[in-house]
């Protein structure tokens, strides 16, 4: 816990330094405080939040604007304002050249183009950016004629000559004297440690002084405090600390105070509003005002403002804000969440800041407002209480696996104890249920029997593992298999990215025996989190037992970020490869699993840790097949287990030619430029052996290029292998990314995006992928991972294409089980329903409290004992544009993780800030200033804190986004949890990320532990792409997330002003999803590929891609009648499940489908030279109209095919245009 301790300690002082920089007090060395500070700068320049400009103020800039655009104030000019050179500035010249008129810049408006809503309301609220008041609103019981209120703030006045003086430390202090030459203008106070200005003096002075050669030597440097203290006299701003302790505001027969008691002031005034309520309640909002207009300055403005009430010094006590006054009128989820989160109070509201508040359970306490409002989110602990009865045995993968030989019966019952646990759990809160609020009870009910259901289909599932033989092989198998991919994780921890003529690694890899493993690599605990081996148990029967009720269900993992949702679905994926070899061996080949996911970068992420699993199981496959086995033997069959990826010919080989292209291209340019051959040709993903380790391509050392590529083609068939002989898949990976060799040789486990199947009616191959046309079983299951991101429009046709999946599985005559995981959902059930036309069942089932599920626990934070939580901080600028804060902001964050006094390793977990940006727009804008006006601010506040020779150097910012390719991710991923920090490392020009600039794209899969902080650059539209960006920092180490709000934009104040309530249940403010597949856009835009795909997968004579021209109606009436019935069923199931009461649009698909087969006919029967699907013309377009079934999406052609999708991103409607040019002739 020693390292977690120093890191928390240095998350909080870097919070403190970024306070002191944007709001203040602080941002400079100051005497004798910081309350007293002196800045050598205007302090509405210099802050950032926290201000109270004067009424009437408005910004000039736009909201993207570099700079405010404000103007100088006449006769001051700012430190801020001085541009230091480029080159190093030593600490012995304090020489900046002085810039006197502030450079303004327009450019164009930084926000979200697809916001028409808010366009009227920005330009409506411009002033916001400087506002001269703010309040909060709360609620109390009690007398409220007399309201007891206290204010702290400052102001800023004009520096004098007794105010100049800073910290100053000579190299012989106790008999220090200032030289005669400069005796004159300066004095040392030795009981102050300072140097004082005694008499006014400028920068020319202190040159002419230096330039004269009166002082014999400098080794104190005082030529170069003597330039600050001119600085200081020249732009100094002095900090006025100012306290009212009892403001007294009364209300007497009104409701509306617009005066305070014991407040003489020209400045601050102060309102004040109440309203009775009708359960005797009394809403108050007190509001701050800056009594000033016209020309914002030091002492015109309110700078730190902080408004406190306290219930010590009134006559009543805080009421909780109640919410909804009807809780009936609420559907049975949102009683839901009452019930979970009914322990979370909500005591006020902010209006223009944030509030906060230290209240006990009987109303006593106080609430204030707060301009830099933190909240610490506990993390969450994924272990069992100690004292619930459970073996710790119980959860070990090596003991669940063959490889322990403990009886069948003892193992049993230890997974009883851990079922046995959780039913006593259910039973406690059963008991408490009864002490409830009475309107919690049908909630309470309902939740508890959710978790006895579950809790009953886990004894079944051990039933199971107890009575066939079968089952429990498979269990074990899954635990064995489990356990050596995290072995084998171990290992390319100890041994990474190794080459494969490291002999070392080679030596391991022939000497492990996995009996021992975990002893001889103790790194890890080979355990279960025990809702992983909980959902196992969940889903035994739904895997072995393809006629019970449990099949037909969408099981859906709900279950914190970092809590191991993956590990989850990838053991019970092992066990259902394993149970069907066993099962049904001579049906077993083929896909068996499909993985499934919305973005390339997860898929990627996320594939490498399925292929390391998929390597274990071929593992033991071979091992069983070998006649020395050296561990248990199973008939598994001898059709290797393997992996594909299928995420799009963007990113791999379509087929074997361009797979060899490449690979011919790869290795003749890799001789002279490697990196850019890597770049431009290597799209073959893997670039490290997901079994050892060793890299999988060549890397430069020195001017030599060390390793090799472990890609080749075998005849004309592409393969994967690792380059280390002694690793046992050096003769071949069972990986395949080459779409022709998946098509070929189907993959056990096919791991894809969601956007690929929209091929389904061009490519006739796929069916493979569901045993069309062999005697294979279809698929046994299928995962969809982050279930929230398939919602919208999105959702709506990936519904739709569902219904084919759906239709072509069960036509093989099995059902296919569907399990999907998200930690961020809203109306499940709804959209389960319109997915996949199933029920839902989450797990684990809430209960009566959101903190606790039994399998996860919020956590207590505790410091001394190493539990922490991610720490969220609210910025809202006062006085600055988007731009500029954003400028401001990360460049206190990058130069503050240098300039703190931490140790290399601690430094590591600061140094690399991912900035996260809610488009490629605001990201783009983002790059540009990271490359200028961020390094240029470092360089102002370096010199200011008279660090100057300490400035970071931050380079290039780094990327995650769609606009980069995918060997440029893996590389910068790869150079993310490769590459740290150390004093050593930046000598030797190796450097880590400084800045990381990212968009959704990071949301989900992204997990490395040295990325700390971060900036959100605006609210995310969504509160779960907010919790899952956000959850990227701090998942192994203490971490902050900075989110910077946008005060043009309603959305982004709520969530700034209710900063504290919205974190504290952030997870119950996840908006709902949803789909519509069968809405009438939908239907127009894929029902055809739906219905076209089915026919052609599913009959043979239809399969090729000339077989369009042979459809007649009346030839293939049974297979048209079965979609037909299929989708009318499919589309009347849906609205049932969502909307009784929706209309029923039966016969409209009954009608649409007709046309769309009478269509096809046509086009068939009078098509004169040919006719086909379409694949053919994807690139070059026919000849003529009438010789394709489909055309791609977006082609305007005249010809009648139907208008057809390759992605599911295809769903906006594109709309033709014609640009006409007027030209005018000139000297008409």
């Amino acid at each position: 816990m020693g390292i977690k301790n120093e890191i928390i300690g240095a998350r909080d002082e870097f919070i403190v330094l970024i306070k002191k920089e944007l709001l203040g007090p602080g941002s400079e060395v100051s005497v004798p405080d910081a309350e007293h500070e002196l800045i050598t700068a205007s302090p509405e320049k210099r802050y950032s939040i926290g201000i109270l400009f004067p009424q009437g103020r408005k910004m000039k800039a736009d909201n993207g604007d570099v700079d405010s655009g404000e103007e100088e104030e006449e006769g001051k000019e700012t430190v801020d304002d001085i541009s230091v050179t480029e080159e190093k500035i030593e600490s012995s010249d304090y020489t900046a050249r002085e810039i006197k008129e502030e450079k303004k810049q327009e450019e164009e408006d930084d926000d979200d183009p697809d916001s028409e809503d808010n366009l009227d309301e920005e330009v409506s609220l411009a002033a916001q950016n400087m506002p001269s008041s703010f309040g909060i609103s709360f609620f109390v019981k009690g007398n409220t004629d007399r309201i007891h209120v206290s204010l702290k703030y400052g102001t800023y006045r004009g520096s004098r000559i007794e105010d100049c003086r800073i910290p100053f430390v000579p190299m012989l202090p106790d008999d220090y004297r200032v030289p005669e030459a400069a005796s004159g203008y300066v004095t040392y106070d030795a009981s102050e440690r300072t140097l004082k200005m005694l008499r006014g003096f400028n920068r020319k002075d202190v040159r002419l002084l230096k330039e004269s050669d009166r002082l014999d030597t400098d080794d104190d440097h005082i030529i170069d405090n003597m330039y600050k203290l001119a600085d200081q006299l020249k732009s100094g701003y002095v900090r006025e600390p100012h306290e009212l302790k009892d403001i007294v505001i009364a209300f007497g027969d009104s409701n509306y105070a617009d005066s305070a008691e014991n407040l003489d002031s020209d400045l601050v005034g102060i309102t004040a509003l109440r309203r009775r309520m009708e359960n005797g309640n009394t809403s108050l909002t007190v509001m701050v005002i800056n009594k000033k207009s016209g020309h914002a300055a030091g002492e015109s403005c309110i700078f730190q403002p902080e408004l406190k009430v306290e219930s010590a010094n009134n006559n009543f006590v805080f009421a909780e804000y109640t919410g909804n006054a009807d809780f009936d009128i609420l559907d049975a989820e949102e009683q839901s969440l009452e019930l979970q989160y009914r322990n979370k109070h909500v005591y006020g509201t902010g209006l223009g800041t944030a509030v906060n508040w230290d209240i006990d359970e009987k109303g006593n306490g106080s609430i204030r407002n707060d301009f830099f409002p933190e909240f610490e989110v506990p993390s969450m602990d994924f272990n069992l209480p100690g004292d619930c009865g459970v073996n710790p045995r119980t959860l070990s993968m090596k003991y669940l696996s063959d490889l322990d030989d403990t009886d069948r019966k003892e193992k049993i019952s230890n997974l009883d104890s851990l079922v046995g646990a959780y039913s006593v759990w259910i039973d406690e809160l059963a008991n408490r249920a009864d002490t409830l609020d009475g309107c919690f009870s049908a909630a309470a009910k309902k939740n508890l029997n959710g978790c006895r259901a579950a809790c009953e289909r886990m004894r079944a599932g051990i039933k199971i593992l107890e009575s066939d033989d079968q089952a429990w092989n498979a269990f074990q198998l899954a635990n064995r298999a489990m356990f050596m991919q995290r072995v084998q994780l171990v290992v390319q921890r100890k041994w990474p990215a190794t080459f494969p003529e490291d002999r070392e690694l080679s030596n391991v890899l022939q000497g492990i025996d996995y009996r021992t493993a975990d002893m001889e690599f103790p790194e890890d605990r080979y355990a279960w989190r025990p809702f992983q081996l909980a959902f196992m148990l969940l889903d035994i029967v739904s895997v072995t037992d393809e006629k019970s009720a449990d099949r037909e269900l969408v099981d859906l993992i709900w279950f914190p970020t970092g809590g191991g949702k993956t590990e989850a679905y990838l053991g019970l994926t092992a066990m259902t490869i394993f149970y069907r070899r066993f099962r049904y061996p001579n049906e077993s080949g083929g896909t068996t699993v499909i993985m499934r996911y919305t973005l390339r970068l997860l898929a990627a992420q996320q594939f490498t840790r399925a292929s390391t699993l998929i390597c274990a199981c071929e593992v033991i496959r071979r091992d069983s097949e070998s006649k020395k086995h050296d561990y248990p033997a199973y008939p598994l069959g001898k059709m290797p287990i393997t992996i594909g990826l299928w995420i799009g010919g963007d990113h791999t080989p379509n087929d074997n030619k361009g797979a060899a292209q490449n690979l011919k291209n790869l290795n003749s340019k890799a001789s002279y430029n490697l990196e850019y051959a890597k770049e431009k040709y290597n799209k073959f993903q893997v670039l490290k052996c997901p079994w050892c380790g060793t890299r999988l391509v060549p890397e430069k050392d020195g001017k030599k290029n060390r390793g090799q590529f472990g890609y080749k083609m075998r005849g004309n068939r592409f393969a994967l292998f690792c380059t280390r002989q002694s690793c046992q898949f050096g003769g071949g990976l069972p990986v395949q990314v080459v779409d022709e060799e998946l098509y070929r040789e189907p993959p056990t486990l096919l791991f894809g995006t969601v956007d690929k199947f929209a091929m389904l009616p061009w490519n006739e191959q796929i069916g493979n992928f569901f045993a069309l046309g062999n005697g294979n079983r279809a698929p046994e299951l299928i995962i969809q991972d982050e279930l929230h991101l398939i919602s919208g429009p999105l959702g709506t046709m990936v519904g739709l294409y569902e219904s084919t999946i759906d239709a072509l599985c069960r036509k093989k005559g099995n059902i296919t089980k569907i399990v999907a995981s998200t930690a961020t959902i809203r109306r499940a059930v709804e959209q389960c329903a319109a997915l996949y036309d199933r029920g839902v069942s989450q797990f684990p089932h809430p209960a009566l409290d959101a903190e606790d599920s039994f399998f996860a626990r919020e956590s207590k934070i505790n410091y001394e004992n190493g539990v922490f939580g991610r720490k969220y901080v609210g910025l809202m600028p006062s006085g600055k544009t988007k731009a500029m804060m954003e400028i401001r902001a990360m460049a206190a964050m990058l130069q503050k993780a240098k300039d703190m006094d931490l140790s290399d390793e601690v430094r590591d977990k600061l140094w690399t800030l991912t900035a996260y940006f809610n488009s490629l727009k605001d990201l783009g804008k983002a790059a540009t200033m990271v490359d200028d006006d961020v390094k240029d601010f470092m360089k102002r506040m370096c010199y200011r804190l008279k660090s100057s020779s300490e400035v970071r150097s931050i380079g290039t910012a780094d990327e995650l986004t769609s606009r980069v390719t995918t060997t440029e991710l893996n590389r910068t991923l790869d150079k993310l949890e490769k590459v740290r920090y150390s004093a050593e490392g930046m000598k030797n020009h190796v450097y880590p990320c400084n800045v990381l600039l990212a968009t959704n794209m990071i949301s989900v899969g992204i997990d490395v532990a040295r990325l700390n902080v971060m900036l959100l650059v605006g609210q995310p539209k969504l509160t779960s792409e907010y919790i899952q960006a956000s959850s990227r920092v701090g998942r192994e180490y203490p971490g902050v997330a900075f989110i910077m709000y946008d005060g043009g934009k309603s959305r982004d104040r709520s969530h700034y002003e209710q900063f504290r309530p919205y974190h504290e249940s952030f997870y119950r403010h996840v908006e709902p999803t949803g789909a519509t597949p069968f809405s009438i856009p939908a239907r127009r835009r894929a029902l055809h590929a739906v219905i076209i795909a089915y026919l052609r997968l599913s009959v043979k004579s239809l399969s090729a891609e000339d077989g369009a021209a042979g459809f007649r109606k009346k030839d293939y009436e049974e297979s048209v009648n079965e979609i037909t019935d299929f989708m009318v069923k499919r589309c009347t199931d849906v609205n049932r499940r969502i909307n009784p009461n929706m209309e029923d649009d039966a016969n409209a698909i009954r009608s649409e489908i007709k046309e769309i087969i009478d269509k096809w006919e046509d086009l068939a029967e009078n098509a004169e030279e040919g006719f086909w699907y379409g694949k053919k013309f994807m690139v070059n377009g026919p000849d003529g109209p009438g010789e394709r079934l489909l055309k791609t999406f977006g082609t305007f052609r005249e010809d009648p095919a139907f208008e057809t999708m390759t992605s599911m991103r295809n769903v906006d409607v594109m709309v033709p245009g014609s640009i006409i040019e007027w030209k005018e002739e000139r000297g008409l």
